[in-house]
């Protein structure tokens, strides 16, 4: 080696190793740069691998990004596969690496080091977890192992365990190849880092595609026949029957080689690393999976493992190693899933989280359609938006539905990170074509509720809260201000109907000493009917935020 020269050594591949170790190179042609992974594939999309299993991806080489030849060949990066390092030397500047082939050890000098470890599948200790059909997903190992499985045998009834992101991805992919599901999630509801309400959405969903869900259950045992096959599990002390059984009840940061080599560890049991991404080692770095960042709303540590961050990650710290000075300036957590026809998404903080970071927050929950409502190919998104009343700065939003989220999703997390405030958003010169967006297009319609709810010049409620109430046995009066052919369907048999044009001549029928809140189908007209009702003396009014459309209960047809 050299000693001018940089000895760049990477711990891991996949998506921060590998960025890293590119970026390195576009900009320093001669360094010694070397990647060690202990996987055969260094350079894939694990994102991707639900839709090929699900059939969606037809040619597997698509997940495959770069091999380890075409490393070396477009970038001249030695990549060393089927290599674990089992030990990082800061006294001496070097790792200890197993050859996982021939067995042998060896030490290897570095002047600069990546830990790009990731993250590991979390699984629970229990009763038939090695039994054959019992799987995590996260490599392509996994996919392979998976796919062969479902070729090979005959799967009917699969079980998935955890409804995060993989698992409600796997439950469509294996819905799609035909097999019989049953998500058992331990929490009240699926996809818990969302508003509850999306988690009773997906429910909905879910079981509208004939998927059995088990909430607050748990996985207690895995049995098997006389093959060691997975043959039925043990939940909530029934047997319920299983061929095939995906534990997705999330992952950890790998952490253990950087603790043992004395690097910090976070608040959040994953790597700390500075706004330059070095730890507290000089000449050691870290990216991806297995590093906290700041959350930029907050500004606190958070770990949220996504491959979009560590790409990033991956860019700012090539540059760094190369005599940059690029600062990673943290995320927001977005986010975005489907599961079957529903798109979720989200950014920033939830409404919870605002009020416990000590923020004063406000929301509106805002169904609005992704084109015109002529066009017949629109689709509806429903967006909550969260803001500060005392600063007016958005907070964060989430939005679901069938329409464009990702649209709605990105646009937010921009504003968010350039700390605009809802008038802001509500000025934003935004795309308009009929068969792209409507003229006010959802992002500026929820921004306008949310900046009349600041105003003080609408109250609503949320679904969940209303139910909640009603289910404790308040007496709330429910006004339903659709005309009656437009009450197709109805949140509660109890509502009272009176439309828009009939409300001022018969407010008689309302009484104003109860609790009035005004339905309709997306808060549009229930909004007119609130000033109506205010202006004429009822001080107890507020709208059902997202109207029916964002009821997640049951609905039924009107009374007579």
């Amino acid at each position: 080696m050299n000693d001018s020269l940089s000895r760049i050594l990477i711990i891991g591949g996949v998506a921060a190793g590998t960025k890293t170790a590119a970026k390195a190179r576009r900009h320093d042609p001669h360094s010694e740069i070397i990647v060690f992974s202990e996987e055969e594939h260094i350079s894939y999309a694990g994102c991707g691998e639900p839709y090929y299993i699900s059939g969606h991806i037809q040619n597997r080489a698509a997940l495959l990004a770069r091999t380890p030849e075409q490393f070396d060949a477009l970038y001249q990066i030695k990549v060393a596969i089927r290599h674990r390092v089992t030990k990082i030397n800061p006294d001496r500047k070097t790792i200890t690496v197993e050859n996982l082939t021939d067995g042998s050890t060896r030490e290897e000098p570095y002047t600069k080091l990546i830990i790009s470890t990731g993250a590991v599948p979390v699984v629970p200790k229990l009763l038939g977890i090695d039994l054959s059909g019992v799987f995590t997903l996260r490599t392509i190992p996994d996919t392979d192992a998976i796919q062969a499985y479902i070729n090979n045998g005959s799967v009917k009834n699969a079980v998935v365990v955890g409804g995060g992101f993989i698992g409600l991805e796997m439950i469509e992919a294996l819905t799609l190849r035909g097999i019989k599901v049953t998500l058992v999630e331990r929490l009240p509801l699926p996809a818990a880092n969302f508003d509850p309400l999306i988690g009773w959405h997906i429910k909905n969903t879910l079981e509208n595609n004939k998927v059995r869900v088990l909430l607050d259950s748990s996985l207690e045992e895995i049995r098997g026949n006389v093959d060691s096959r997975v043959s039925s599990v043990l939940v909530n002390g029934e047997s319920l029957e299983a061929d095939l059984v995906l534990l997705s009840v999330g992952v950890k940061p790998n952490v253990k080689l950087a603790q043992e080599a004395g690097i910090t560890i976070g608040i959040t049991g994953a790597i700390r690393v500075d706004d330059h991404l070095q730890t507290n080692i000089s000449g050691i770095y870290a990216a991806g999976d297995c590093v906290e960042v700041k959350q930029i709303v907050t500004g606190k540590p958070v770990w949220v493992p996504l491959g979009s961050t560590a790409n990033r990650q991956g860019r700012v710290l090539g540059l760094n190693l190369t005599g940059g000075d690029e600062v990673f300036p943290g995320i927001l957590g977005t986010g975005i899933f489907r599961v079957f026809d529903l798109n979720v998404g989200r950014t920033g903080i939830g409404e919870e989280e605002a009020k416990k970071e000590g923020f004063e927050a406000a929301s509106v929950i805002v169904p609005a359609g992704d084109t015109p409502h002529y066009m017949p190919e629109g689709k509806t998104v429903i967006t909550k938006m969260i803001a500060d009343k005392i600063t007016g700065r958005l907070l964060g939003a989430e939005c679901w539905g069938q329409g464009k989220v990702d649209k709605v999703i990105d646009t937010l997390a921009t504003a968010i990170t350039f700390k605009a405030k809802i008038q802001d958003i509500q000025q934003l010169d935004l795309a308009y074509s009929p068969p792209f967006a409507p003229p006010l297009g959802n992002t500026a319609v929820a921004a306008n509720v949310l900046q009349n709810r600041l105003d003080g010049f609408i109250e609503g409620i949320s679904p969940l809260e209303l139910k909640a109430r009603l289910d404790a046995g308040e007496d709330i009066v429910l006004i339903d201000v659709r005309p009656p052919q437009g009450r197709a369907k109805v949140c509660t048999q109890t509502e009272i109907n009176i439309p828009v044009p009939a409300l001022r001549n018969r407010l008689a029928e309302i009484p104003k000493d109860k609790f009035v809140v005004t339905v309709c189908n997306i808060g549009l007209n229930a909004s007119l009917a609130y000033i109506i009702l205010k202006q004429n003396g009822f001080d107890t009014v507020k709208v059902l935020d997202g109207g029916v459309t964002a009821w997640p209960h049951p609905l039924s047809g009107p009374s007579a």
